[in-house]
């Protein structure tokens, strides 16, 4: 008997340590899966997203990618007609959405992921979306309103993003559709953010300069559909937050939420079209 109870105290000697070690790997890998690994998907950068797209076309998405990000863009000002721009840490794509408002969805600032099987990829004027279909004229269509659901999935908001600081002229293809602010600009002219139409006497989509203190010019371009389209820019010298934009290897800025920062600006507009808050 003693010998029999020896031989088992020896095998249990050698197999709860196993057995312990294998429990406390699985509890560790358990427990360990990061948040931008969700089981079942495959997350990607925005920057190997958009590798994906020729330089002047379109693709069809047919791997399971899933893209992560924050939401620096959207129609609460009518800034981005039915667009959310969304950024990680490589870089940032522009979201064609059929619906309005999208701000009501996906606020600024929230985290969103978003699933990419089955969408598109197209280039519009050298700066890459992320849409439906592929569609030969403007490289890819919007996600029609009921795939947004299954698309894309706010997650609630996320820390603060903090913008680039580039110089006018140090802007790269790379920062293309990023946050980023400008310190120490001013308006070039005086005026509305927004020309009219003579015919209707609506506000049309209308470039302005801005300059640095050392004499550098930049655009910024203003949607004809944004609500402070008919408001005067900022005199003075202030800071504006935006979007970079593209078009033919022209930069300019898309300000977003209304974040011009000047002694003069005027009060933040009514949203639009929805008055909900951040």
């Amino acid at each position: 008997m003693k010998t029999i109870a020896t031989f088992l105290e020896s095998v249990a000697a050698r197999l709860l340590p196993a057995l312990a070690a294998g429990c406390l790997a699985a509890c560790d890998e358990a427990t360990t899966l990061r948040r931008d690994e969700p089981p079942g998907e495959t997350l990607r950068s925005i920057l190997h997203l958009k590798s994906l797209c020729p330089a002047d076309g379109s693709v069809a998405i047919a791997q399971e990618i899933t893209i992560r990000g924050t939401v620096t863009a959207n129609d609460r000002y009518g800034e981005f007609d039915r667009e959310i721009v969304v950024e990680d840490r490589s870089g940032a794509i522009r979201i064609a959405v059929d619906h309005a408002p999208l701000s009501d969805l996906f606020p600024f600032g929230c985290i969103v992921t978003v699933q990419c099987n089955g969408l598109a990829l197209g280039t519009y004027g050298g700066r890459v979306v992320l849409g439906a279909e592929p569609d030969a004229r403007c490289g890819a269509t919007r996600i029609p309103a009921s795939e947004i659901e299954r698309r894309i999935r706010c997650e609630g908001q996320g820390e603060t993003l903090q913008p680039q600081q580039p110089d006018f002229d140090a802007v790269t293809a790379a920062q293309i559709d990023t946050y980023v602010r400008f310190d120490g600009v001013r308006f070039a002219e005086t005026g509305t953010w927004c020309d009219f139409d003579p015919a209707t006497q609506r506000p049309v989509t209308t470039e302005r300069e801005i300059v640095d203190a050392a004499g550098r010019k930049f655009r910024v371009r203003t949607l004809g559909t944004c609500v402070y389209a008919a408001e005067p820019v900022p005199s003075g010298t202030g800071s504006l937050y935006g979007i970079v934009d593209c078009f033919d290897g022209r930069y300019s800025l898309r300000v977003t939420a209304y974040r011009a920062l000047f002694p003069t600006a005027a009060a933040p507009p009514t949203a639009y079209p929805s008055t909900a808050e951040y």
